[in-house]
């Protein structure tokens, strides 16, 4: 497989999780999950950064986890070390991106398990494109290879097709 070179300014912007392998999104209790990447400037390395904002309803309500993602430049492909904010600041995961559509209108995120959660793919989409059907049947393809289960759609109001 060709790797993925997916810097902190192509993949800025905010991402819908479509599908999911994480028992975090699957369960049905944390709906309307989106990833919010950031450019920041290189740390103390020179490795491009970007912060990292995970945002989720639990009971209507919204939850939000903050982190920095550094990339690992020794590394073939897209992989980045993510690090979190405050009090999950003693938490750490790997991930990389493995795919990305047309446009990077879709990406497949695989990542390693943490102290506290299990290795999973993320299939997410760009919040823009989330109600454009191409977009949405290559990215649930791309699910397909990685036995990532569709997730229900964020409920917006009325998406363009």
């Amino acid at each position: 497989m060709d790797h993925v070179d997916a810097n902190p300014e192509r993949l800025a912007g905010t991402w819908d999780i479509v599908c999911s392998s994480f028992p975090m999104w699957r369960g049905g209790r944390r709906t309307d999950a989106t990833f919010t990447y950031t450019p920041l400037p290189g740390g103390s390395s020179g490795a491009p950064r970007m912060r990292d904002e995970v945002a989720y309803l639990v009971g209507g309500r919204t939850r939000r986890i903050s982190g920095t993602d550094t990339r690992l430049t020794s590394r073939p492909g897209t992989v980045y070390r993510w690090r979190g904010k405050g009090l999950l600041a003693v938490l750490t995961s790997v991930w990389e991106v493995r795919e990305t559509g047309e446009d990077d209108a879709w990406v497949v995120i695989v990542f390693s398990r943490s102290l506290l959660t299990p290795s999973g793919v993320d299939v997410v989409v760009r919040a823009d494109r989330i109600g454009d059907q191409a977009v949405m049947a290559q990215a649930l393809a791309a699910a397909g290879r990685y036995d990532a289960e569709a997730l229900p759609l964020p409920d917006r109001g009325s998406a363009s097709a």
